[in-house]
């Protein structure tokens, strides 16, 4: 085959640079694979065009394709291999085959030792992500060390990578906070960082901190729900310290600061009990959902005392159908009348419940296995097993947490931070 002449590829150059500037425009756009099809056929060394298609056939949905695109470049070796296995590894990342980037973001750090500090984080993610999460941040916080010798802009860059990949990796408040400390005090206008911080303040008892941070958010921006709820929270947190009625000692016996990061968490990654009442409406077994009642109305199921949120998504379940969640036990949906009669029961006739006087006093009943035990909501919003004669036991950090757990037993997405999909036959490379 002929070269070029210089007029020619003066035009190939000129089509590969127009589908590039329209990806970056509209990445689904029909004319992106015409001209990067166009491109190759005048010159077949530019293979970035076939990145670019699979870049758009994943934009469109097309992820199969895109990724059989992406594994036939690496077989090739050619120049872009190393383009094509960060790509096919973010693929992979983003459709939460974490072992398969995994594996993809070791060759990357293999082929390229000198890699800069994204893709020593991009591996620690990886780790974090399929059981390895100490390591998996080590090498995240090696990999700010290598950037803080790169100038004051890549340092700040990395610092805000590494709070973010820590949030989304399920890292503990405790461990979050001190970076997220150093990465607002770099970059002070992430409104993200702040309210994390903020979160972290308040899981920390430090309200008075965490309120000047939500406040500072909500000057820039008043319509962040995020910031309102956040106020919202603590100065409910503050104002029973502020009159007396509480201490802060109360407040931590109530793990009100670990419950208020909880909700920070789900509402971040839309995995609050609506979100996972959604998604297990999407993958629920034909059994269960004829098991469950109809919805009561949202002022009804708000008065019956229950959890209104479940109550007005599905006003119980019928007795003798708890087994068909597939949870091992055979706990049902409580009716939102049979919690308003268990807590008049219990207020009016203490005694006939046994040692229920000597358990925490706040509790919402959600399920009961009709045999005497029940899985409330107790303290710190987490939900208990309760059962005569022995201490609560925590089933689950919250009613969201315990539903989110048969979503993805059903097989449903479960968008939790740091829970990790490993799938076997989707990412050989070619």
């Amino acid at each position: 085959m002929s070269r070029p002449t210089d007029q020619e590829r003066a035009a190939i150059e000129h089509d590969r640079d127009l589908a590039w500037e329209l990806y970056g425009v509209q990445p689904t756009h029909p004319r992106i694979p015409e001209l990067a099809g166009s491109v190759l056929a005048r010159e077949p060394t530019f293979t970035g065009m076939i990145i670019l298609t699979a870049l758009h056939r994943e934009a469109c949905g097309e992820i199969d394709e895109a990724r059989r695109l992406l594994q036939n470049l690496m077989g090739r070796r050619d120049r872009q291999y190393l383009n094509s296995v960060k790509k096919l590894r973010d693929l992979e990342m983003s459709e939460g085959d974490f072992a398969e980037a995994r594996r993809l973001s070791e060759i990357v750090l293999r082929e390229q030792p000198d890699a800069d500090w994204i893709e020593h984080m991009e591996l620690g993610s990886a780790m974090a992500y399929t059981g390895e999460a100490e390591a998996g941040w080590r090498l995240i916080d090696e990999a700010v060390g290598i950037a803080a010798a790169q100038g004051d802009h890549e340092y700040s860059l990395a610092l805000g990578q590494r709070a973010t990949r820590l949030f989304a990796t399920a890292a503990s408040p405790e461990r979050l906070l001190p970076a997220a400390e150093e990465a607002y005090a770099a970059d002070p206008t992430e409104s993200l960082l702040a309210l994390t911080l903020g979160y972290a303040y308040l899981c920390g008892y430090r309200p008075e901190d965490a309120l000047a941070l939500f406040e500072r958010v909500l000057r820039e921006d008043p319509t962040m729900d995020l910031a309102q709820y956040g106020v919202r929270i603590t100065r409910g947190f503050l104002e029973p310290i502020r009159s007396g009625a509480a201490t802060m000692d109360t407040m931590r016996e109530a793990q009100m600061g670990e419950y208020a990061w909880r909700r920070f968490v789900a509402k971040a990654f839309r995995a609050d009990l609506a979100d996972a009442l959604a998604a297990l409406d999407e993958v629920m077994p034909e059994d269960l959902a004829a098991a469950l009642r109809p919805p009561l109305d949202r002022e009804a199921a708000r008065a019956s005392g229950g959890e209104d949120t479940i109550l007005a998504w599905h006003d119980g379940q019928e007795p003798g159908t708890g087994g068909l969640w597939g949870a091992g036990e055979r706990f049902r949906l409580m009716t939102g009348a049979e919690v308003a009669e268990l807590d008049d029961s219990v207020e009016n006739d203490p005694a006939a419940w046994g040692d229920w006087e000597d358990k925490p006093d706040y509790f919402q009943v959600v399920f009961t296995d009709d045999a005497g035990d029940y899985l409330l909501e107790g303290v710190g919003g987490k939900l208990y097993h309760r059962s005569p004669g022995v201490p609560d036991v925590e089933v689950a950090p919250s009613p969201a947490e315990w539903i989110w757990d048969r979503v993805a037993a059903f097989g449903g997405h479960d968008p939790r931070p740091g829970r990790h999909r490993l799938r076997s036959g989707s990412g050989t490379s070619a």
